[in-house]
């Protein structure tokens, strides 16, 4: 069986990539093979020691003005414009990308739109995920998508990978959580809400 640790970096990797190749300069519509895409490195799982969430429960990240309130016991890991929010086993549960935008000939919309599509495509390609849906949704008040996917773990199992964005003064927010079966994983009734909190500050 796949360790579930690697199949959540996998998966929101991936995720990473569609969002660096949507922010390439002359971007008109989502990136495929050969335009530069495979130039660029995802950010790899964190290495850097995981530091617990404030006894409040909420952490603020005061750069891109945001919070995220954890259940008991959670820890972060910042790893440059990217924070993990992981259970108290240490397994990521949630993860909030944040991403300037390069590219200022876009709006917002065309922006989220090719989010879309490309999304769709490298998560089919890189780890066999198959979509399920999108949907127009408001990210704390901000016009933004919720996309669902399906993605295998072993036999028949699979679990479902959530992406909410949106882009705000300029920046990609990315908020993404899992949704495993519960024998894989007992904290991760908790990804939901924890990625459901993300607020605006």
């Amino acid at each position: 069986m796949k360790p579930k640790s690697l199949m959540i970096a996998g998966v929101l990797a991936v995720a990473l990539v569609a969002v660096i190749a949507v922010l390439m300069p002359g971007l008109a519509a989502p990136q495929t093979a050969g335009t530069g895409e495979e130039n660029l490195t995802p950010t790899p799982a964190p290495t850097a020691t995981p530091a617990p969430v404030p006894g409040n429960g909420t952490y603020v990240n005061t750069t891109y003005g945001y919070a995220v309130t954890c259940p008991e016991g959670w820890f972060y890991t910042e790893s440059g414009e990217s924070v993990w929010f992981s259970s108290p086993d240490k397994h990521e549960e949630v993860r909030v990308n944040t991403i300037p935008v390069v590219n200022k000939s876009l709006t917002d919309e065309e922006i989220l739109e090719a989010l879309n599509a490309t999304y769709i495509e490298d998560l089919r390609a890189g780890i066999g995920a198959e979509w399920i849906s999108t949907e127009k949704i408001t990210l704390d008040g901000v016009p933004a998508y919720r996309s669902e996917f399906s993605v295998p773990i072993v036999d028949e199992d699979r679990y479902t990978f959530v992406a909410r964005y949106a882009v705000k003064d300029g920046v990609i927010y990315s908020v993404m959580h899992t949704v495993f079966p519960p024998k894989y994983d007992i904290y991760n009734v908790d990804a939901a809400p924890t990625a459901e909190s993300f607020r605006f500050i």
